[in-house]
C-alpha cells in the first residue's frame, strides 16, 4: 500500500512539475504563432468560459456609477474607453482582476469594502495599468493555451476548476517591480482625474485586513507598497473632485447584489 501511495505521489509531482515548467514557455513565440490569429481566438474562447462562471450584476444602481468612474478615468488619461470592459460579479471575495480580452472583473465584495470612489478607482486603475503597461499579456496568452490543453486532456469543458487552475501561476508571474509600476501608474490615473492619488496608498493599507486582491497584494507587503506611493511627488492640482454624487455612491454601496 505504501509503495502505491509513493508511486502516485511521485507521478503527481512529475505531472505538476512538468506542467509548471511548461507554463514558463511562451509557446506562441516558440511556435511562431501570431497572437492576432491564434491568441485572439483562444482569448475569446477562454473569456466565454470565464464569463459563464460569473454572476454578472446588471443593475443600473451598480453598472451606471462603475461605468461613469471608468469612463472618467479613461478620458482623463487618454485611454480608449471602448477597449476596456468592466464586469461586476456577484462575489463576496474582496477581489478585482484583469483577464483576457482587456476585461476587468470587479467583485461586489470589493465595492462593499471601499470607503470612497477614489479607492474603488485606485483598484480599477491598478488593473488598467497592468493592461496598459503590457504586464499580463504573456501570462494571459499562456493561460489561454493551457485552458485549451486541460480541456483536451480531461475532456471537461466545464468552467468549474478550469478558470481558476492557473490563476495563481499567472499572478506569480507579476513581479514586484511590475506591481510597483502598476501602483504608481494607478496613482497617476487618480491624479489626472483630480482625485487624491494617495488613496492608492490608503487602499493598499486597507487590504491588510481584507485578504488577497489578485494583482494588488500577492507579491509584496502592502504596507511597504503604500509607503512607496506616499513617497511619490505630485504637484498641487487644485481641490479634489467628487465624480459621483453622495446619493449615487451610497446607492452603489447599498445595492441589492
Amino acid at each position: 500500500m505504501n509503495k502505491i501511495v509513493k508511486e502516485l505521489f511521485v507521478e503527481a509531482l512529475l505531472f505538476f512539475g512538468i506542467f509548471y515548467a511548461t507554463l514558463q514557455v511562451d509557446w506562441m513565440k516558440l511556435c511562431h504563432l501570431k497572437p492576432t490569429i491564434v491568441g485572439d481566438k483562444l482569448s475569446e474562447w477562454v473569456w466565454d468560459l470565464t464569463y459563464k462562471g460569473l454572476h454578472e450584476v446588471k443593475s443600473d444602481d451598480v453598472r451606471m456609477p462603475i461605468d461613469t468612474l471608468v469612463n472618467e478615468m479613461c478620458k482623463a488619461n487618454g485611454i480608449d474607453t471602448a477597449s476596456i470592459s468592466i464586469v461586476v460579479s456577484r462575489n463576496s471575495e474582496v477581489n478585482a482582476f484583469a483577464t483576457v480580452g482587456r476585461h476587468i472583473i470587479v467583485n461586489t465584495g470589493l465595492i462593499e469594502k471601499m470607503e470612497n470612489e477614489s479607492q474603488l478607482c485606485a483598484v480599477i486603475g491598478h488593473e488598467v495599468a497592468h493592461m496598459e503597461l503590457g504586464h499580463i499579456e504573456t501570462s494571459i496568452r499562456q493561460k489561454a493555451v493551457f485552458q485549451v490543453l486541460l480541456i483536451l486532456l480531461t475532456g471537461n469543458s466545464s468552467v468549474d476548476g478550469l478558470i481558476n487552475l492557473t490563476s495563481d501561476m499567472i499572478s506569480n508571474s507579476i513581479t514586484r517591480a511590475k506591481e510597483d509600476e502598476a501602483d504608481e501608474q494607478g496613482a497617476r490615473y487618480l491624479y489626472a482625474m483630480h482625485l487624491d492619488p494617495m488613496e492608492m496608498a490608503n487602499t493598499l493599507e486597507s487590504f491588510e485586513s481584507y485578504g488577497i486582491l489578485s494583482y494588488l497584494t500577492d507579491h509584496a507587503d502592502s504596507k511597504d507598497r503604500a509607503e512607496h506611493i506616499r513617497k511619490m511627488h505630485f504637484k498641487p492640482n487644485g481641490p479634489y473632485r467628487q465624480i459621483l454624487s453622495t446619493e449615487t455612491w451610497e446607492a452603489l454601496k447599498a445595492a441589492d447584489y
